[in-house]
């Protein structure tokens, strides 16, 4: 970056792919059949994660804003860049462009009536590391926001680690911090590891967090979320208000 941004997002980025889907579900739920074809419209190609989102957001209300994304050096990752630079050519300054690692992507499914689903590649978010933050770029920085941990591997093993270095540096710069989470998948290693225990050792190097309650939901004991909302708990946004035995920290 040849400019001292205000704001550096940092984290996780990908390439989406939304198809129009015009069928409906079925009377017994079902849309997506074994064997069956489904005709599709136009397919939008964006970018997502909160690289893209939260900085290219913060970008256009006239913030000064760097970003600081991982993308592989293949069509993906080109692509990637390519709506970036349709923003500021100077917002690719900061990315990372890597040899040899997958593309990252999403494939948005949103058919009529239903909420969304992702099928998602990590890609090059799960080699991203504590080393990849060009933390020479941060000075001159007041906000440091980083998104969607549970999205890249390598800051969440070994209880979060990387996660917390990045952190730890950036506070010793200054910088007012920022955690944005992500839903982890309960199938995958993300959503089997102990987030609680990675979030009390990041958390004293955290300013603000602000979760979706999807993403709370990889915090706190699946189970014990369903018992609430079966029992009328109508939202998780009031995390304040659980039992001591819940709380981070």
């Amino acid at each position: 970056m040849n400019r001292s941004p205000e704001v550096v997002v940092d984290g996780h980025i990908c390439l989406e792919i939304i198809p129009t889907i015009y069928a409906r579900s079925d009377a017994s739920g079902m849309l997506f059949r074994p064997g069956s074809l489904i005709e599709t419209g136009m397919a939008i190609i964006s970018t997502g994660g909160p690289v893209s989102n939260t900085g290219l957001v913060l970008h256009r209300l006239g913030v000064s804003t760097g970003l600081m994304g991982k993308v592989g050096d293949n069509l993906f990752g080109t692509v990637i860049l390519d709506v970036i630079r349709g923003y500021d050519s100077r917002l690719t300054e900061g990315m990372i462009v890597a040899q040899n690692v997958e593309i990252s992507y999403s494939i948005v499914l949103n058919p009529p009536g239903t909420d969304r689903i992702f099928l998602h590649n990590p890609g090059a978010n799960d080699t991203f590391c504590a080393d990849d933050v060009r933390y020479s770029e941060l000075h001159g920085a007041r906000l440091f926001h980083l998104g969607y941990p549970p999205l890249m591997k390598r800051l969440f093993i070994h209880e979060g680690i990387e996660l917390k270095k990045i952190f730890k540096k950036v506070k010793q710069l200054g910088l007012t911090t920022s955690l944005d989470m992500a839903m982890p998948d309960p199938e995958r290693d993300s959503g089997k590891d102990d987030w609680r225990r990675i979030l009390r050792d990041v958390l004293s190097y955290v300013d603000s967090s602000v979760e979706e309650p999807d993403a709370v939901t990889g915090i706190i004991p699946w189970k014990a979320v369903q018992e609430r909302i079966a029992a009328g708990w109508e939202s998780l946004q009031p995390v304040i208000d659980l039992p001591e035995e819940w709380r981070i920290g």
